[in-house]
């Protein structure tokens, strides 16, 4: 489920001090080869934990050089300081890794992007009701026209409630089905986290194990991404995981691991921001698809959204940067260059005394993240 964090604080324009005052903070950068401090991160940390985040964690990569701080704290309550190294939300950057498996049943003539749905997935049709054929490349780009569930959802039971539900991924679809569909032509960009719950039961009945697994198989074991997963089950060490919180009907509830993300093959997995660096240098660097299916992979539809990828202007190259971003009870922002020479992931958890609901929303209407994703664009574009 794409569970948007919606917040009433006003989004204030970032302006970068030469001496900004530093609470305390944990790094985890004391190379010789390291690079300098990123003034626009640090600034943009400082200015979410005045306003109430609980703890800020970045780590860039560029050319074998790093720089990665943690900011706050990793549980409000404890006053236990953040690390770098501590988990987070991925949030909509787990689409990216979906689609990496999709694309893989693809690359071995499993699947066709242009095929329907429903030639791999009959059930597809009784579950969401499509008005003509969708294409497992609409589902990839969001052009499918498939409404997401949260809306219906609502209407069925209390915020407090969906907090504490788990939804498996025909229970996630049913829901959506229950919504009007945007447009019987499918053409415009509609993002929406049941194309990727649609594109997770499709990679489930052809590999025969649940998404999870099928990702561990093809990205997280191969790659040494060893805090990264997506499961049905919450982390049984969450004393590793920076803690966020919300208030519903006056009571503080952990949002860490709320039940409707478990699992969620659109927001669901739990990751560090050095795990993420790992996953898109990976994919860039063509460790993962080949050279075709990575290009196809990186054609934009609308939106400046491909196949499971987003597309920023990289200024260094006169390029593009490709990665992805994500809003929960997190939100996040993570990129590479096209060659995979440079990186950049930051999250945040959002905080908790701010009016929020869950939408389908990829997070561009949140001040916050469109700021976060401002200053990321502008720390790499000044490390060339």
């Amino acid at each position: 489920m794409a569970a948007s964090v919606v917040l009433t604080l006003s989004s204030a324009a970032c302006t970068y001090p030469l001496t900004p005052e530093s609470p305390p903070s944990t790094s985890a950068s004391a190379s010789p080869t390291a690079l300098p401090e990123s003034p626009a991160v640090d600034f943009f940390a400082h200015e979410m934990l005045s306003r109430g985040a609980p703890a800020v964690v970045v780590r860039i990569k560029v050319r074998g050089r790093e720089w990665s701080q943690a900011y706050g704290s990793q549980d409000v309550e404890t006053g236990e300081p953040a690390a770098v190294n501590d988990l987070i939300q991925a949030g909509g950057i787990t689409q990216s890794m979906v689609a990496v498996s999709v694309l893989k049943l693809v690359e071995e003539g499993k699947v066709g992007l242009d095929d329907a749905i429903t030639e791999y997935l009959p059930e597809f049709e009784q579950l969401v009701h499509p008005p003509g054929p969708v294409t497992v490349r609409s589902l990839l780009n969001h052009s499918s026209g498939l409404p997401d569930a949260p809306e219906a959802i609502l209407k069925a039971m209390t915020p407090k409630q969906a907090m504490n539900t788990r939804f498996g991924i025909e229970d996630y679809l049913r829901m959506a089905g229950t919504v009007p569909w945007g447009s019987a032509h499918f053409q415009p960009f509609r993002y929406s986290g049941a194309n990727y719950y649609a594109l997770a039961a499709l990679v489930e009945k052809l590999r025969g194990q649940p998404i999870g697994d099928v990702l561990a198989s093809d990205i997280f074991v191969p790659l040494g991404m060893n805090h990264t997963s997506l499961s049905a089950e919450p982390v049984l060490d969450a004393r590793d995981m920076i803690q966020s919180y919300e208030f519903i009907d006056g009571e503080r509830v952990n949002a860490s691991q709320p039940g409707f993300l478990l699992g969620s093959p659109a927001e669901g997995v739990i990751t560090t921001v050095g795990d993420i660096n790992t996953f898109y240098a990976a994919l860039m660097e063509g460790r993962l698809l080949s050279a075709n299916t990575l290009r196809e992979m990186q054609t934009m539809w609308e939106e400046n959204y491909g196949l499971g990828l987003q597309r920023w202007n990289d200024e260094c190259t006169n390029g593009f940067y490709y990665g992805h971003g994500g809003s929960t009870w997190f939100a996040s922002i993570a990129f590479s260059t096209s060659d995979g020479t440079r990186q950049i992931a930051v999250s945040f958890a959002y905080p908790s005394d701010t009016t929020k609901h869950l939408e389908s929303l990829d997070g561009s209407s949140q001040p916050e993240f469109q700021q976060l994703l401002d200053v990321a664009v502008a720390a790499m574009n000044g490390l060339c």
